[in-house]
């Protein structure tokens, strides 16, 4: 996961590498050090692509990346793969683009949306259970509300990765 602001801009991103294990580590780690080091947050479908080209070579991995305005009143989003997206408002049309990144990526759909001040977004990956819902964490913020996720919706095969952003406007 990479959460970072550039300009006020803030990027948030969970990355999935295929499978486990050490070539599993490997892979998100490119990935993770890509978008750590990309400085122009202006296009997401660019930094899909850019990351896409990064991961070539390694075993691929599913992705969301999101960046959020600095007056917190817009998101640009982009999930290549099985990364899913809650918000508390229910307001965001997420289009998933099929794909690895690294290996197949065709057709990306980056999405758009207004953000409201009070507006809670999760990002999570699939070792989390889809009927997690942006409520289910009401009343706690940041670590704690990843943690309580967490606790209710993980599923204990695979790997997880949890994200929550709280819009404060």
């Amino acid at each position: 996961m990479v959460i970072r602001r550039v300009g006020g801009v803030l990027l948030v991103a969970v990355i999935d590498a295929l499978g486990h294990g050490t070539a599993a580590a490997e892979t998100a780690s490119v990935g993770v050090a890509y978008l750590e080091a990309v400085s122009d947050l202006s296009s997401v479908g660019s930094i899909v692509e850019g990351l896409h080209g990064r991961l070539h070579g390694t075993r691929g991995a599913a992705a969301m990346i999101c960046v959020i305005r600095p007056d917190g009143s817009r998101m640009t989003a982009c999930s290549v793969g099985n990364i899913e997206l809650r918000s508390l408002l229910d307001r965001i049309p997420v289009m998933n683009t099929p794909g690895i990144l690294g290996s197949r990526l065709r057709n990306m759909r980056v999405f758009e949306a207004p953000l409201q001040q009070g507006e809670r977004l999760v990002m999570f990956s699939d070792g989390v259970s889809p009927s997690l819902r942006a409520s289910d964490a009401s009343g706690r913020v940041g670590l704690a509300a990843c943690d309580e996720l967490m606790r209710q919706h993980r599923r204990y095969q695979d790997d997880a990765t949890v994200a929550v952003i709280d819009v404060k406007g």
